[in-house]
């Protein structure tokens, strides 16, 4: 997965329907729409995106998502030998236009300052290291916690060379499953709460446990074909270490959720 910057210059185009855009992210966690690339051909579905707004006071990023699609080409101008270049996204946040994380706060720290913010289109990769801090600083914005530990189950690793403890593990796993920017969309639809047993860290723990869940694979990812991309208010579901734990008791086949609370309800009786 590749980070790319898009651009929005409401001088250039209006967003007209930006407000129906920010009430279907808070309806369904996402909403799609299509983006102008500029020039750049190299996008790919899965790959990550933010817009930064330009040309108008406040300047800085207004969106975060994923495309859908690779670049493909639309007949959108009068010339017809021209061709423009756009994707498929679904945008997971979208701001109001004068909310946007400042221009300036990029522009003043020394490691992303290695990226030029103020391109002349849309399309620009974003080094890793950069696009690592930007989700940090982009989810603290945004005030989603996300640096909580994920815990790797038998059903989520490709291959593993070692199981014995205390001696060295490699693992090899999908990288795009455990984004964190997948994990702070299913919290945000979700909430940081177990979709089992509804136990709540930040209320047994007050601040310390604030953020802190599981994010449960619906699909188990050995049965996931390759190239498919993760939905995270469809695949993804916060549940509790416990409950996470049980539900992989049954292999191969976890336990879905409602079968698990099926489990609970009937122990309790």
């Amino acid at each position: 997965m590749t980070t790319y910057l898009l651009s929005w210059n409401p001088k250039v185009w209006e967003w007209a329907y930006i407000q129906d855009d920010i009430a279907e992210v808070a309806k369904n966690g996402y909403s799609e729409m299509q983006w102008s690339t500029g020039v750049t051909k190299k996008i790919m579905a899965g790959d990550r995106v933010f817009v930064m707004k330009l040309g108008v006071e406040p300047r800085g990023i207004v969106a975060s998502g994923w495309a859908t699609s690779n670049v493909q080409h639309s007949n959108r101008y009068k010339n017809t030998s021209r061709r423009a270049l756009y994707i498929h996204g679904q945008f997971d946040t979208i701001l109001e236009p004068n909310a946007v994380l400042p221009i300036e706060f990029l522009q003043n720290d020394a490691l992303y300052r290695k990226v030029h913010w103020t391109p002349q289109a849309s399309g620009m990769s974003i080094p890793e290291d950069v696009a690592e801090r930007l989700e940090e600083d982009w989810a603290k914005f945004l005030n989603q916690p996300i640096s909580v530990p994920v815990i790797s189950y038998a059903d989520e690793v490709e291959s593993a060379k070692s199981f014995y403890e205390g001696a060295t593990k490699q693992v090899k796993v999908n990288i795009y499953e455990r984004d964190k920017a997948a994990r702070a969309i299913c919290i945000k639809k979700f909430g940081a709460r177990c979709s089992v047993c509804d136990f709540d860290f930040s209320k047994a723990f007050g601040k310390i446990g604030e953020g802190f869940i599981h994010v449960h694979h619906l699909k188990p990812l050995s049965e996931i074909r390759k190239g498919y991309r993760l939905n995270p208010i469809e695949d993804l579901r916060p549940v509790c270490p416990n409950c996470h734990a049980m539900i992989h008791q049954r292999k191969p086949m976890p336990y879905t959720i409602e079968e698990l609370k099926a489990i609970i309800r009937q122990a309790t009786v």
